[in-house]
C-alpha cells in the first residue's frame, strides 16, 4: 500500500487514533463473536425457560394464536404469518414448532393431517391444516395483566418475556434441544401424575415422579434419578405372542417409529443377529407389527434377540437443563416441579389480587350509583350552569357516605354518563341483590387469598377434574433384566474340531462338525492328558492335542456335569469324579487329573441334566486280579469341584471302559416368573415367582371374562395382564372356588370344583354354560377359604352388615354346576378374608 510521510512518521489526527483504539486482535474478535452467538442459540432458541417451559419461537406461537383467535380454525400457514412478525427467523422452522406443538395434543386442537408420531409421517403443508387453542391451553397460558412484555425483535410489537402458564407444562410436553456446547433432554410426564403430584407438594407429601410416552411401550426407570444428569431410561416395545410361530408388536419405544423399528428388524436379519421369516405392518388405527418366526424357534428367545439388536429396546439419557435468570442451569424434574407449584401458587395470587381490586371497583360504583338514584341526587344538578358546578353539587351530595375510599373527579364524570333510561327502570331490590353478591364474591375472594395453598390445590383439583380424562398413563413401569447375547444369538457358523493335531474353529470345513455355534460364542476343549481350556471362537485355533470332548461352553449352566475317570501318572490309581465347570478364566489352562505327568484320562461323559453313568470296566489281562470286569455307577458319587481328586476306582491297569447306561437322574428344573405388567411368563424374570417347573409340570391360567385353561412351559400365548384373573402353578387335585354374579338372576353364587387336568391348552367354561350372562368376581385356590361379605339388609341400603363366610362348607360338585347362592340379601362387596 502506497504511504504518504505522515502516515510512515504517524499521525496525530484524532480519526487515526480513534482507528487504532478500534482495532481488536482476531481471537479478541473470534472470542467476543462466538460467545455472542453461543448465548443467542443457547438463550433464544435451543434450551426453554423454567418460567413457563418454552422455547422462543413457541411462545411466539402461542401469543400469535391468542391475538387471532375467535374461536374457529385458522390456518397454519396464516398462524405462521402471524408468528413472523415476533420471531426473526424462516417460516419452515415455525411451521415445524407448531407441528410439534400439535403432535402433542395438549395446548392447541387439531384439524387435518398433521402426521403420526408412530409411523413417522409427516404433517400436510401448512395451507392445508387448521389449527386453534384448546380449552387446556388459553385456561392456563394467559393472564395478560400478570404478563411482562418486551419490544419484539424490530420494535414494532409488544410480546411477552414468558408467559404465565399454571402448569408443570415443561415436564408434560418435554423438550430436546442442542445448543452450542449444551443440550437439554427433558422426557415427558403423564398428565394426572403431574397433577396429582403437584397437590402432594402442596400438602406437603413426598413426590415420586417417572416419564409416560405417548407410544406406550415399557420403561425401566430403575436409574431414572429425577431427570439428573447421568441418568438412563430404558424403553422397549411391548411384544406378545400370538402363537409360537408369530409375535405382535402392539407399542413401540418413544422417539422410534414404525418404519424404523421393522427397518432395524431387517437389518438385524441380514446381519445374522436374529433369524425370522418376514415382518408384516398391520398398523392403522393401533400398532401392529407381525414378526413370523421360522419353524423351531423360540418366541422367548426372538423377543430377548429383539430387545438386544434392534430398537424394540432404545435408551434416553436425561439431561434437564433451563433457563433461569438469563442463565442455564441443570435441575431435576422434582425442583422443576417444586418451581412451578410455587410460580402457580404466586401467579394465582396475582389473578386474586386483581380480582380482588375489580371486586372492589364494582362494589364501590355499584354503592355510589345506587345513592346517586336512590336519593334523587341526579335532580339537583339541573340548575347547575356550569360542568363544575355540576360535579361539585354531586361532591357535596356524596360528602356524607364513606364507601372505602375517596371519590374522585372520575367517579363524579362516570355518574353524569348514566342514561335515563336506566335511571328510570332503576330496581332498588335488584340493585341490592348485585351489591350482596358483589360482597359475597369480594368475601370469597379474601378468603381465598387468606388461604392460598388450600385454593392452589383446589385450582389442580379442578384442572384434573376437567381434562383429566382420557390421559391416563401409557407407558407401563418395570425392571428389565439382563439379557446376554450368548443366550438369543443366532447360530449362524459351524464348530469343527481335529482331534489328533488339536485345532478348533469355524473355519476348519472338512474337518469333524461338532455343532452350530455364533462368533461370541466360548468353547471348552478337554485334551486326553486332562487339560482343558475355554476360549473364544475363531476362524481356526490350537487348543491342544487330543481333544477327546469339544463344546460350545455356557458360563451359566449350573446343571451341566461331566463323569470322568483318569489314571494318575504318578500312581497309576484310577479315580473317577463327577464335577461342574463354572468360574473361569477364559484362555487359562486348567487340569482334571492331578496334574502329575503321564497322567491320562480313560473315560469322560458330559450330561446336560446332571445324569450318572453306569460304566463296565474291564481290566486289563495282565493285571493281578481275578476280577477283571465290573460296574462302576457314578450315581454314587457328589458332584464337587473340578479340583477334586475323586474317589478311588481301581489300583489295576484299566484295559477299557464301556458305558452301559445312565442311572435315573431328577429332570432339571428351572424358576419361572410371571411379570405382571407384560404378561411374560420366562426364568430368571422378575414380578410374581411361580415356582420351580419340571418338563411335565403345569400352569394354571384364569381368565377374567370367565375360563380357564392347563398348559406347560414354555406358553403357546402371552397372557395379557388386563385379562388374567389367576396364574399359578397346578397342584395335585387343584381345587378352586369361583365366586360370580349372575346378571338375570341379580344374585351371586360361589361353588368348588377341581381342575379337569386331562387336556392341554383347553379353555373350559366356569359358568353354566357360555350363554349364560355372568360376570367372574372372585376365583381362589386356597386350601382354607374364606369371604369377607358386605352386604344391606333393609332395601334402602341403610343397614349395612358384614360377615366372615367360609367357603369350605361349600360342597365339591363339576364345574357345570351352578353353586351355592351367597346370601339372599343384597351384596355390595365381595372380597377375600384377610386374617
Amino acid at each position: 500500500m502506497h504511504q504518504t510521510p505522515d502516515d510512515a512518521n504517524g499521525s496525530n489526527s484524532p480519526d487515526h487514533k480513534t482507528a487504532a483504539l478500534d482495532l481488536l486482535p482476531m481471537e479478541g474478535m473470534y472470542e467476543q463473536w462466538f460467545l455472542e452467538y453461543a448465548s443467542y442459540v443457547i438463550l433464544e432458541r435451543a434450551v426453554p425457560a423454567i418460567e413457563d417451559g418454552l422455547k422462543p419461537v413457541q411462545r411466539r406461537i402461542l401469543h400469535a394464536m391468542q391475538l387471532i383467535d375467535d374461536g374457529r380454525y385458522n390456518k397454519v400457514a396464516n398462524i405462521v404469518g402471524q408468528t413472523m412478525q415476533y420471531h426473526p427467523h424462516g417460516d419452515a422452522s415455525i411451521t415445524e414448532a407448531i407441528v410439534a406443538i400439535g403432535q402433542k395434543e395438549l395446548l392447541i386442537d387439531t384439524q387435518g393431517n398433521w402426521g403420526d408420531l408412530r409411523t413417522g409421517d409427516s404433517a400436510a403443508a401448512a395451507r392445508y391444516i387448521e389449527a386453534r387453542l384448546a380449552p387446556f391451553g388459553k385456561e392456563i397460558l394467559y393472564s395478560p395483566q400478570i404478563t411482562t412484555w418486551q419490544l419484539s425483535y424490530d420494535g414494532r410489537k409488544k410480546e411477552p418475556r414468558t408467559l404465565p402458564v399454571k402448569f408443570p407444562l415443561l415436564l408434560a410436553q418435554g423438550v430436546e434441544g442442542i445448543a452450542v456446547g449444551l443440550a437439554t433432554k427433558i422426557l415427558p410426564h403423564n398428565f394426572i401424575e403431574l397433577v396429582e403430584a403437584a397437590i402432594d407438594l402442596l400438602k406437603g407429601k413426598p413426590v415420586s415422579l417417572f416419564p409416560d410416552f405417548p407410544t406406550g411401550g415399557l420403561a425401566d426407570c430403575t436409574h431414572y434419578h429425577a431427570g439428573k444428569r447421568g441418568g438412563k431410561v430404558r424403553l422397549r416395545a411391548r411384544i406378545e405372542i400370538q402363537d409360537q410361530q408369530t409375535l405382535s408388536i402392539t407399542q413401540i419405544p418413544y422417539g422410534t417409529t414404525t418404519t424404523s423399528l421393522i427397518d432395524s428388524i431387517l437389518k438385524a436379519h441380514e446381519k445374522g443377529k436374529i433369524k425370522i421369516k418376514n415382518v408384516v405392518d398391520n398398523t392403522a388405527e393401533n400398532i401392529e407389527i407381525l414378526v413370523h418366526l421360522l419353524p423351531g424357534q423360540l418366541a422367548e428367545t426372538v423377543i430377548d434377540a429383539l430387545y438386544l439388536f434392534t430398537d424394540c429396546e432404545v435408551s434416553y439419557a436425561p439431561n434437564a437443563c433451563v433457563i433461569q435468570d438469563e442463565k442455564p442451569v441443570f435441575v431435576t424434574v422434582h425442583e422443576l416441579l417444586a418451581y412451578t407449584v410455587a410460580r402457580t401458587t404466586d401467579l394465582l395470587e396475582q389473578e386474586l389480587l386483581l380480582e380482588q381490586q375489580a371486586l372492589k371497583e364494582k362494589l364501590f360504583f355499584a354503592s355510589l350509583e345506587k345513592i346517586f338514584i336512590e336519593n334523587r341526587i341526579y335532580r339537583e344538578i339541573e340548575s347547575s350552569t356550569t360542568w363544575e358546578e355540576v360535579l361539585m353539587t354531586i361532591a357535596s351530595h356524596l360528602e356524607p357516605y364513606d364507601l372505602g375510599r375517596p371519590i374522585v373527579e372520575a367517579d363524579l364524570v362516570r355518574l353524569t354518563e348514566i342514561k335515563i333510561k336506566r335511571i328510570s327502570q332503576y330496581d332498588s331490590l335488584r340493585a341490592e341483590e348485585t351489591l350482596t353478591q358483589l360482597q359475597s364474591d369480594l368475601a370469597t375472594t379474601r378468603h381465598h387469598l387468606q388461604h392460598l395453598k388450600d385454593y392452589t390445590i383446589a385450582w389442580y383439583s379442578r384442572l384434573l377434574e376437567k381434562y383429566g380424562k382420557g390421559r391416563e398413563r401409557k407407558t407401563i413401569l418395570t425392571s428389565f433384566d439382563p439379557i446376554e447375547a450368548q443366550d438369543v444369538m443366532v447360530k449362524q457358523y459351524k464348530l469343527y474340531v481335529n482331534r489328533k493335531q488339536g485345532f478348533i474353529g469355524y473355519g476348519l470345513k472338512g474337518e469333524e462338525f461338532v455343532e452350530a455355534c455364533s462368533d461370541i460364542d466360548d468353547v471348552i476343549a478337554i485334551c486326553k492328558d486332562g487339560k482343558y481350556v475355554i476360549t473364544k471362537i475363531a476362524d481356526k485355533l490350537f487348543v491342544g492335542k487330543d481333544i477327546i470332548y469339544v463344546s460350545v461352553y455356557d458360563k451359566k449352566d449350573s446343571s451341566r456335569c461331566y463323569n470322568l475317570i483318569y489314571v494318575d501318572g504318578a500312581t497309576g490309581i484310577a479315580f473317577a469324579k463327577r464335577f461342574q465347570v463354572l468360574a473361569i478364566t477364559r484362555d487359562k489352562t486348567y487340569d482334571v487329573t492331578l496334574g502329575t505327568p503321564g497322567s491320562r484320562v480313560v473315560y469322560l461323559s458330559v450330561h446336560p441334566n446332571g445324569a450318572a453313568d453306569i460304566v463296565t470296566i474291564l481290566l486289563s489281562p495282565i493285571s493281578r486280579t481275578t476280577k477283571k470286569k465290573f460296574e462302576f455307577n457314578f450315581a454314587n458319587l457328589s458332584i464337587k469341584g473340578r479340583a477334586a481328586k475323586g474317589n478311588m476306582v481301581t489300583k489295576h491297569a484299566i484295559y477299557k471302559v464301556q458305558r452301559k447306561g445312565k442311572s435315573r437322574s431328577i429332570p432339571a428344573e428351572v424358576a419361572l416368573w410371571y411379570d405382571p405388567s407384560t404378561g411374560r411368563i420366562a426364568p430368571q424374570g422378575s414380578g410374581q415367582l411361580l415356582g420351580l417347573f419340571g418338563p411335565t409340570d403345569k400352569i394354571l391360567v384364569v381368565f377374567k371374562e370367565g375360563d380357564y385353561l392347563v398348559t406347560t412351559y414354555p406358553l403357546t400365548f402371552q397372557p395379557i395382564p388386563e385379562q388374567i384373573a389367576l396364574i399359578e402353578p397346578l397342584r395335585d387335585c387343584h381345587l378352586l372356588s369361583v365366586v360370580y354374579y349372575h346378571t338375570i338372576q341379580e344374585n351371586y353364587f360361589v361353588k368348588r370344583f377341581a381342575v379337569d387336568v386331562r387336556v392341554l391348552d383347553k379353555r373350559y367354561n366356569l359358568f353354566l354354560s357360555e350363554s349364560d350372562v355372568c360376570v367372574l368376581k372372585l376365583v381362589t385356590s386356597s386350601a382354607t377359604p374364606k369371604l369377607q361379605l358386605h352386604y344391606c339388609i333393609d332395601p334402602t341400603g341403610n343397614d349395612k352388615r358384614s360377615i366372615m363366610y367360609d367357603l369350605e362348607k361349600v360342597a365339591i360338585k363339576t364345574i357345570k354346576a351352578k353353586g351355592t347362592r351367597l346370601s339372599k340379601y343384597r351384596i355390595i362387596e365381595v372380597s377375600l378374608w384377610n386374617e
